[in-house]
């Protein structure tokens, strides 16, 4: 089933939002990823499943993780497969679409609880631990995977990105209010703490010049981290300082993308990074709790809506 509303008109253009019913009932979808062919995969938190959107035919198919109640987190796609965090058990799986196979892999650290996860310029596959404060690397040809401890003790690591041109991976440290950079030639890692204090640094995603963006989940804003100066720029969202933005993305024009967790805004929002204009485009249903969006080869907008067991996208 697919549901339509229409957009917030706001400062430069209107746009729509189409949803689409997952077919398993309470399967609180989180994590999401678009493939090079267009087509949509997600994690299943709350049914323990992996799932697939073809949007040429509008068509879902679904597999159960081997592992039972293994509450499926991050997704990421990586040399012709998905991998897949699998938070309560502590263990990551890859799923092979040709042979429709799963392969799980136990993380070394008991209880590590893994969370985000994305393919580095190694061809590795990088992830958070966020209950151990480690980050974890699995090398997709032996299975072995390699943890490395953040300094910051209680980080309570979230979002994860890899930049290519830095040979590097990123990520974002909640509770510490920072945002941290794993060099991979080296291990070495550094820890960069936001200019707002309590900023609650969520997740993170890279624009085409190698800045990393982030949300501030705690103090409202979104913030673009430039590595040749190390140094932050931050904008206020549009919903204050009680908004909560969550998710975040970069499309192919550079504009950013994020999501207002609010109840009372339950809405993506776009910026123009240039100008720093910002629309609005509100989500049909309530509350969507939209915790990763990703973009496809045409410039399409996607989201998991997880509190209502949907997956959506964007229609300027």
């Amino acid at each position: 089933m697919r549901i339509i509303a229409a957009g917030v008109v706001a400062l430069l253009f209107a746009a729509s939002i189409i949803e689409y019913d997952i077919p398993t009932a309470r399967s609180a979808p989180h994590g999401i990823v678009a493939a090079p062919n267009g087509v949509i995969w997600f994690a299943e938190i709350g049914s323990n499943r992996l799932g697939r959107f073809d949007p040429r035919i509008e068509r879902f198919k679904e597999w159960t993780i081997p592992t039972n109640a293994s509450r499926p987190h991050g997704i990421a796609w990586g040399g012709g497969r998905l991998y897949i965090t699998e938070q309560a058990v502590g263990k990551v799986a890859v799923f092979d679409p040709r042979s429709e196979t799963f392969t799980e892999y136990d993380v070394p650290t008991p209880g590590s609880g893994p969370g985000m996860i994305v393919e580095g310029p190694d061809s590795a596959i990088w992830f958070t631990e966020q209950r151990s404060n480690k980050i974890g690397r699995l090398d997709p040809k032996t299975g072995q995977i390699t943890e490395f401890p953040v300094p910051t003790p209680a980080a309570n690591l979230a979002g994860i990105v890899a930049s290519r041109a830095e040979n590097a991976i990123y990520f974002a440290e909640l509770e510490a209010n920072q945002l941290g950079r794993l060099d991979i030639a080296t291990g070495r890692i550094e820890e960069f703490p936001t200019p707002t204090a309590g900023s609650g640094v969520r997740q993170l995603a890279i624009d085409r010049t190698g800045g990393i963006w982030m949300t501030y989940y705690r103090a409202g804003k979104v913030a673009r981290f430039d590595p040749s100066t190390r140094t932050f720029r931050e904008h206020d969202t549009p919903g204050g300082a009680q908004s909560a933005p969550f998710a975040i993305g970069v499309d192919t024009a550079g504009h950013v993308w994020f999501s207002q967790f609010a109840i009372n805004l339950n809405d993506l929002v776009e910026l123009d990074p240039a100008s720093g204009q910002m629309t609005s485009v509100r989500i049909p249903s309530s509350p969507a709790l939209v915790r990763q969006l990703t973009v496809d080869g045409r410039n399409t907008v996607w989201y998991a809506n997880n509190a209502q067991g949907r997956i959506g996208r964007v229609v300027p």
